[in-house]
């Protein structure tokens, strides 16, 4: 399984503080194996963190271009004295290699079903695997729907989709939009994950009495640049349904599967895609003239059978008799679905059950000579709490806690309450909680599960106003969530009737934020806010004119 956004932001600042903080990176390039065409080809300067992420972007092209840059970190000395990067960097390496190997095979990669060496499993979906396996062969298809009930895995899809990429040579780029996304913060966060280092497309250039218009020239920016990119990229966007359905980030969508359209396939499959997860029927629509454009795909529950043909595939696969395939994959089958019908606490059915086999995946791949595999099994999984998520440590909560109040964070410079100097561990305890927004320097943001969770470990509102005034130079100038939440938590709230409509979706984000906190009073109503801030919006194109 690829490595993620985040684990690449690791694997970069690792390079930029380990193999290229050296004034002359082409001597320091050559020295450890690079030739000269594939070094003279990087755009290297005198600032290690420029030449650190241009050398991980160029590796991301190849397989073999990535596991060869791991090899070369681990070589280093420095590696070798620090036990904690070391083990990190050969668990990636392993994840890689793991890759490579599936990559020379002759395995039909839309088939697979046991991903990032057993760790993670993609089960049944068979109409999903072959429109995804239409949608990459057709160029002239450039949007893809999936839709279906909720925990039916509509999200699910992306882990199949990150396989596919590493395999079929395209860079799926995720956008998670949430209750309060606007088509502003929507086409930023498409930008910034297409190329970090570019500059953030104008939204209002002209200026432009209709923000309408603002939004569609950014989006054909957009389209433009990722066009002309090297690498094919397949935007995803996921939770659609969870966008209001008053947001202007439909329009947003549309305009993006409108643009992707009347660009047009692209030399070698280099066009950019568009993949709507959880995008109901029920929602506004796409444009009517992209309809022949678009593949579509309904995602439902997964059922016992999904789960027997799962097992009696992969075990089928494992170098065992016919015989002993069959009573193996029977065994696991009862024992992962009895597993996952157990009552639940927070984990979604889908999410269990998923947990459930890759417990068994694992169990089979450890097994000792001559143990019993059924009777390991059911012992694993009647294990307490064995189908719950880990609980994090102690570090890795507060690490969370200091940045669920923040929009976006650089990992580096990220402080604990109380500490003068940033500790620099951010990074390695919030590598798998966030997702990238930027690669240089790096900047991230928490996964909105693991910022629910955040927020509502915190002590109380005390406890979250010293995490915010920790990281306040974390916060971008102009109207932020993170400085009204400060503002309600100082006791001095805005006056919400006198706000424009950035800052009224600022301080709508930022109540919804503290009416997670335990032991937060004294905060407006979010619906009444959501209320406000529509009707601001819809009046701006009025006010804009009068202005002018």
């Amino acid at each position: 399984m690829p490595l993620t956004d985040t684990e690449w932001g690791v694997v970069t600042a690792w390079v930029r503080d380990h193999l290229l903080d050296t004034p002359d990176p082409h001597d320091r390039l050559r020295q450890v194996g690079y030739p000269s065409a594939f070094i003279g080809a990087l755009s290297l300067t005198s600032k290690a963190g420029d030449n650190a992420a241009a050398l991980v972007r160029a590796v991301r092209h190849s397989i073999t271009a990535q596991t060869f840059l791991l090899d070369v970190l681990l070589g280093l000395d420095e590696f070798a004295c620090q036990l904690e990067l070391q083990a990190q960097a050969t668990a990636f390496r392993a994840r890689l290699a793991e890759d490579a190997r599936a990559h020379l095979s002759d395995q039909d990669h839309f088939r697979a079903g046991v991903l990032r060496n057993g760790a993670e499993v993609f089960i049944d979906r068979a109409q999903l695997r072959e429109r995804l396996r239409e949608f990459l062969a057709d160029p002239e298809k450039t949007v893809l729907v999936v839709d279906g009930e909720p925990d039916s895995g509509r999200s699910y899809t992306y882990s199949l989709i990150r396989y596919l990429g590493q395999h079929c040579g395209f860079r799926p780029v995720r956008v998670t939009l949430t209750h309060t996304t606007t088509a502003a913060q929507l086409i930023r966060q498409i930008a910034a994950r297409l190329n970090p280092e570019a500059d953030p497309p104008q939204l209002n250039p002209a200026p432009l009495n209709d923000p309408l218009s603002a939004h569609e020239w950014a989006v054909q920016q957009i389209v433009t640049r990722a066009t002309a990119a090297p690498e094919a990229f397949w935007i995803i966007l996921d939770e659609c349904d969870r966008l209001a359905s008053t947001s202007d980030a439909w329009d947003a969508i549309g305009q993006l599967a409108r643009a992707l359209f009347e660009h047009g396939p692209a030399p070698e499959g280099s066009a950019p895609r568009l993949v709507l997860l959880g995008y109901p029927a029920t929602m506004p629509q796409l444009p009517y003239e992209i309809r022949k454009t678009v593949c579509r795909d309904t995602a439902r529950i997964l059922g016992r059978d999904d789960v027997d043909d799962f097992f009696r595939t992969y075990f089928t696969q494992a170098p065992v008799p016919p015989a002993d395939a069959v009573r193996l994959a029977a065994a696991s089958a009862a024992a992962v679905w009895e597993a996952a019908q157990a009552p639940a606490s927070g984990e979604s059915p889908m999410r269990r059950l998923c947990t459930a086999a890759e417990t068994a995946v694992g169990t089979w791949r450890s097994l000792a000579p001559g143990a019993d595999y059924a009777r390991l099994l059911l012992r694993e999984l009647g294990a307490p709490a064995a189908l719950e998520p880990a609980a994090p440590s102690e570090d890795r909560r507060a690490y969370r806690r200091a940045a669920c109040l923040l929009v976006r964070f650089e990992p580096d410079t990220l402080r604990l309450p109380g500490e003068r100097e940033p500790s620099g561990r951010a990074q390695q305890e919030l590598v798998d909680d966030c997702t990238t927004l930027s690669t240089n320097p790096p900047v991230w943001t928490l996964r909105d599960d693991i910022r629910e969770a955040a927020l509502a470990d915190l002590p109380g509102p005390a406890a979250a106003r010293r995490c915010l005034e920790a990281n306040l130079a974390q916060v971008q100038a102009g109207p932020a969530p993170e400085r009204i939440t400060l503002a309600y938590l100082s006791g001095r709230p805005p006056d919400a009737r006198r706000l424009d409509a950035d800052a009224l979706a600022a301080a709508h984000q930022a109540v919804l934020w503290l009416s997670r906190i335990p032991g937060t009073a004294g905060i407006p109503d979010p619906g009444q806010l959501r209320n406000l801030l529509e009707r601001v919006r819809l009046l701006q194109p009025l006010r804009r004119l009068l202005e002018e």
